[in-house]
C-alpha cells in the first residue's frame, strides 16, 4: 500500500522492451538507499518490484501493466514520481493507495488562472460513479483532491508544493497520466476492486 505523498522525483535511465515484459532503469538516490530487492516502489502511481539494485534502481513491469498504464510511454530522461510502499505505524499523510491503476486519462487543461493551477482530467464511461467531488484521487502517484465533477472530465487545483515536488507541473494538454480512484469510493459505488486490496485486508491493518 502507498498514500500518495510522492518521496523522489526519479528519471528515466533505460526501457528495454522485451516480448513478455519491459525493463525499466530510474536514476533515484534516495529511494535506492531506502529500497531493496524485492521491495515494491510506485512509479507514476503504478505499484512495482525491485528486480536489480546497483546505481540504478530497476524493475520488470509485464505487459498487461505497460498496457493500462502510461509507463509503456516513458523513455529515457523522462521523469517519474517515485514512492515507497507504506510501513506499519507510518501516517498516511494522503489516502489509501494500491498501486493497481484504474487506466490512464488524458489531460485536457492544465493551466492557473484566478484560483491558483488547475488541472482537468478526462473520464471514461468505466468511470461513472468512481469520482467523488472532495474525495481524493491519485494522480500518476499523487494523492490529490477532487475540487469539481462533471460528465466528461473532473477537476483538481495544484498546490505550489505539489507543483514543486511532482511531475504534474510538467503536464501538458494531451498528456496521459495514471489515475487510480479512491478505494472507499469504490466501495461505496460497488464496484470491484483488486482482490490483493480487501475491506478484511483494511480492517486488520487499522484503515477502516
Amino acid at each position: 500500500m502507498f498514500t500518495g505523498i510522492i518521496r523522489e522525483i526519479g528519471k528515466v535511465k533505460g526501457v528495454r522492451r522485451k516480448d513478455a515484459f519491459t525493463e525499466l532503469d530510474i536514476y533515484c538516490p534516495k529511494t535506492i538507499e531506502s529500497s531493496g530487492l524485492g521491495d515494491s516502489v510506485a512509479v507514476n502511481g503504478v505499484c512495482l518490484t525491485v528486480s536489480r539494485k546497483g546505481d540504478l534502481l530497476s524493475f520488470d513491469v509485464v505487459s498487461n501493466t505497460t498496457r493500462k498504464t502510461n509507463l509503456k510511454r516513458l523513455k529515457n530522461g523522462d521523469l517519474v514520481n517515485l514512492e515507497n510502499a507504506l510501513k506499519m505505524g507510518q501516517d498516511i499523510s494522503g489516502h489509501i493507495v494500491s498501486g493497481h491503476i484504474d487506466g490512464e486519462r488524458k489531460i485536457r487543461k492544465n493551466l492557473k488562472n484566478t484560483s491558483g493551477q488547475v488541472l482537468e482530467i478526462g473520464k471514461l464511461e468505466e468511470d461513472l460513479g468512481l469520482v467523488v467531488p472532495r474525495g481524493s484521487v491519485a494522480i500518476d502517484g499523487v494523492s490529490l483532491t477532487v475540487a469539481e465533477d462533471f460528465k466528461d472530465f473532473f477537476r483538481i487545483f495544484l498546490i505550489p508544493y505539489t507543483l514543486k515536488d511532482t511531475t504534474l507541473a510538467g503536464k501538458r494538454p494531451g498528456n496521459y497520466v495514471n489515475v487510480e480512484y479512491d478505494v472507499m469510493g469504490k466501495y461505496a459505488a460497488g464496484r470491484n476492486i483488486s482482490s490483493s486490496l480487501t475491506r478484511e485486508k483494511l480492517k486488520e491493518n487499522g484503515f477502516i
